[in-house]
């Protein structure tokens, strides 16, 4: 068994090249941060996070704001409503946009995944590590910063996102992988603040922190590729990942499709909230 792990991950190395599109490291960062004035740097924490210290030039949009009030948890707004947070913030479609969270990779994740779901055509992450950004000699400030409003013509990648009936549709079909990103006590149904009854029926589990190091970055492809074989993951399959509210199934997202190449990737925006919150939708443990 253990050799033909090893023998499908080096096939998909192969197969797949060396993806990180979505990444922008720190030295090249610094220099885009001091050369290229149509830089759209969002900070996605907090407003109080952002208030106490956030990189010089970046915006704040929390990725809080970006949900509906009211709704299952974490709930998206419409993509008109989401436009025009970012078109009010000054980002635009085809902005050059970079995004950072606290370096756990799961809120830039999400707003990435976002954006480009609006049809953003240049989103970048960056992995705050205040260390690199300190050796970079990255300016940090308390200061706001405000850019003019844009338009945000919304363009939707529809393939990226998958609705509720496409999961039920999809559920137990041989062709197809659902992957749950998160807890091990919230697929069993055992987490202690009780939001989970259990997961979607058919799920496997593969929590969000397995594509990570211990320090909290991405793995790179290889790592990645060799964690998702030992996890039962085919990339020839159409791979469906979900968590509670969409944001650690976000970093899974990133990790399989934008590192490891896999082509077929979907994420569940309604997520486990909205699959819960209706009484007829099956739940197991």
């Amino acid at each position: 068994m253990k050799r033909q792990v090893i023998i499908l991950a080096v096939a998909l190395m192969l197969t797949f090249p060396d993806l990180k599109a979505a990444f922008i490291g720190t030295k090249e960062f610094a220099a885009e941060l001091k050369n290229n004035k149509d830089l759209v740097l969002i900070d996605v924490l907090a407003a109080d996070a952002y208030a106490r210290q956030h990189i010089k030039g970046a915006i704040n949009i929390p990725h809080k704001d970006l949900y509906k009030l009211g709704g299952f948890e974490g709930e998206l707004k419409a993509p008109a409503e989401l436009a025009t947070i970012f078109g009010d913030k000054g980002v635009g479609k085809d902005s050059h946009i970079i995004i950072y969270d606290d370096g756990s990779q799961k809120y830039n994740s999400r707003v990435w995944w976002i954006l480009k779901y609006l049809g953003a055509t240049d989103v970048n992450l960056l992995h705050k590590e205040m260390g690199e950004l300190e050796q970079s000699r990255i300016p940090l400030t308390n200061s706001p910063t405000l850019l003019k409003p844009v338009t945000f013509s919304v363009q939707l990648n529809a393939e990226m996102n998958i609705s509720m009936a496409g999961v039920k549709a999809q559920i137990n079909k041989p062709d197809a992988i659902l992957l749950d990103a998160r807890e091990k006590d919230e697929f069993d149904g055992m987490d202690k603040d009780k939001r989970s009854k259990g997961h979607i029926p058919g799920a496997k589990w593969m929590n969000f922190k397995e594509v990570l190091t211990s320090t909290g970055d991405f793995k790179t492809k290889e790592e990645i590729i060799s964690t998702a074989s030992k996890f039962g993951i085919d990339p020839g399959k159409e791979i469906v990942v979900y968590c509670q509210t969409g944001i650690k199934a976000a970093t899974l997202y990133v990790a399989l499709h934008e590192i490891a190449g896999f082509a077929n990737v979907k994420l569940y925006a309604g997520a486990y909230a909205e699959w819960a919150a209706s009484a007829d939708n099956p739940i197991i443990k």
